[in-house]
């Protein structure tokens, strides 16, 4: 519903959506044991002993390895100056220029990890979003419910200091970036103390007039039913036509996520469980910008599926599809969406898995096609990598920390992406390679593995192997975001690299950073 009262769809509407969407059932691995717990390991009769300080290889070669040992899974973003190419990641700024000798070129430049960059043609800048929110409500041993069992975190997010939103930044001299403003997704003064709602944690700005924000905006957003979370986020569009002032457009969100809600809170599927991920995870995708004719949004909800909005009047998002199959309890089944291949007419879903040693339903990639975005259809299952035939274990269910994807190749990178490649990061199995060139029956076609950090005893020290990848689409190189540190990989797959400085000729979506060089 919008803020203004105006809906793009009724709630008896959602609701038949949801009962309709069907499709096929998630599928789980054979060995499911129940979830208690996602910040404390629970090792399983067959579990490997330690960890594996292997790194594993198929189809694939490391050419460059940045920062090793360190931990580097955070999400990428990338920006060119004539030749010349920068990541933004972690805080830092790294030259990437010659991708065999990548460099710290600007430490600590920035605040947040949550990075989203783009050229702003109109004002001839790069602007640079980054994010900030609440704490999770995380399992102990003694709370292995979260906020369920301790309620007293809940007050410790109500009361968290800081801001809760988004700041940007004039990233044109990338040696010395610029605070522009910053934004409190509650709409108040974002130099407050303390406010109220969730921040963000995924959101999406392509250099356009708007961003679109994962955010719960205030207080009242608290049907979220995995203990993880204390909030419920939904989408929050802000008009950055002037990142100076960034003006508040709409909120959008699911009936029944607000206190003052519960007849249709009561209708959910997931109503009450205090399992499903009842909430956006992020970002509201927007291929083409509205303001040159795009229409449409595409978003990952957790347990609510995959939504697909009208943008055509930006103040009222109107909810057209929904992709909602039968799925288990448990993990986040949609956390991303890749619309990188929209002009091949259709898209991959991916969840993310919570805890460790597989204590929870494996949820499925879906490929979905979406030539009729009112009617999402499931046309396959992405396959499930198994390990190296040389490894100490023989599923990643026994490999220790978390199984599953994670992160796409982000989606504003140089060049247009493979038609028929794509990677995933995917925890404790590295990044993994897929062929799609037919999306009814994608294939695993190779695999780079690193090797595990941090120590068996401390868990938070190894839980996330692999996190995040960006592919330069243009020079056929991936940037591997470990726990070990940062890797260019190369693969046949992709096609035969390029590690000569470069200008960039186009980016991944219409439009994007046009006019930057």
């Amino acid at each position: 519903m919008a803020e203004n009262g105006k809906s793009g769809i009724t709630r008896r509407d959602f609701i038949k959506a949801g009962a309709a969407a069907g499709g096929l059932a998630a599928a789980g691995p054979e060995l499911i044991v129940p979830a208690l717990a996602n910040r404390h390991p629970q090792p399983r009769p067959t579990s490997y002993k330690m960890l594996d300080r292997n790194m594993y290889r198929k189809n694939a070669e490391v050419v460059a390895h940045f920062d090793p040992g360190e931990e580097r899974e955070a999400k990428m973003q990338m920006m060119a100056i004539g030749t010349r190419r920068f990541l933004f990641t972690r805080g830092d700024v790294i030259e990437v220029t010659d991708a065999l000798k990548p460099k710290m070129f600007n430490h600590k430049a920035f605040v947040g990890n949550q990075v989203n960059l783009a050229y702003n043609r109109k004002i001839g800048k790069w602007i640079l979003m980054t994010g900030a929110g609440i704490a999770g409500t995380f399992s102990t041993p003694k709370a292995p419910r979260g906020k369920y069992d301790e309620p007293s975190m809940i007050q410790q997010n109500i009361n968290q200091k800081g801001l809760r939103g988004v700041r940007f930044y004039d990233a044109t001299d990338p040696a010395k970036l610029v605070l522009l403003s910053e934004w409190s997704c509650d709409q108040g003064d974002p130099k407050r103390e303390v406010q109220t709602g969730s921040g963000t944690h995924r959101s999406f700005y392509d250099g356009g007039q708007y961003a679109y924000l994962d955010t719960a905006p205030d207080n009242s957003f608290i049907r979220m039913e995995s203990s993880v979370r204390y909030y419920c986020n939904c989408v929050q569009i802000i008009d950055v036509s002037n990142p100076v002032s960034p003006k508040f457009v709409t909120n959008w969100w699911v009936p029944g996520q607000r206190e003052g809600e519960e007849e249709d809170y009561k209708k959910w599927r997931e109503y009450g469980d205090r399992e499903s991920w009842t909430t956006l995870h992020g970002p509201m995708y927007v291929p083409t910008k509205v303001e040159d004719g795009g229409k449409l949004g595409y978003s990952a909800w957790g347990a609510f599926g995959m939504l697909v909005h009208d943008l055509s009047d930006i103040r009222n998002p109107k909810l057209i599809g929904r992709f909602y199959p039968k799925m288990e309890k448990g993990g986040l089944p949609f956390h991303t969406i890749d619309i990188a291949r929209l002009n091949r007419g259709f898209v991959i879903t991916n969840p993310e898995v919570l805890n460790p040693d597989c204590n929870e339903p494996l949820q499925p990639l879906w490929v979905l096609d979406v030539k009729d975005p009112t009617k999402p259809r499931p046309l396959a299952k992405m396959p499930t990598p198994v390990p190296p035939a040389d490894a100490p274990y023989n599923n990643f269910c026994d490999k220790r920390g978390r199984f599953g994807p994670h992160n796409p190749p982000h989606m504003k990178a140089p060049g247009k992406a493979h038609p028929n490649f794509t990677a995933y990061a995917y925890f404790n199995a590295g990044v993994q390679f897929f062929n799609i060139e037919n999306p009814a029956k994608p294939r695993n076609v190779g695999y780079f593995i690193p090797p595990q950090p941090g120590h068996l005893d401390d868990y938070l020290s190894y839980p996330r192997d692999a996190g995040a990848v960006f592919i330069e689409w243009d020079r056929n190189i991936m940037w591997c975001g470990t726990g070990t540190g940062l890797y260019c990989v190369t693969t046949p797959a992709l096609g035969k690299p390029n590690f000569e400085p470069m200008a960039v000729k186009e980016w991944t979506l219409p439009g994007l950073n046009v006019g930057h060089a």
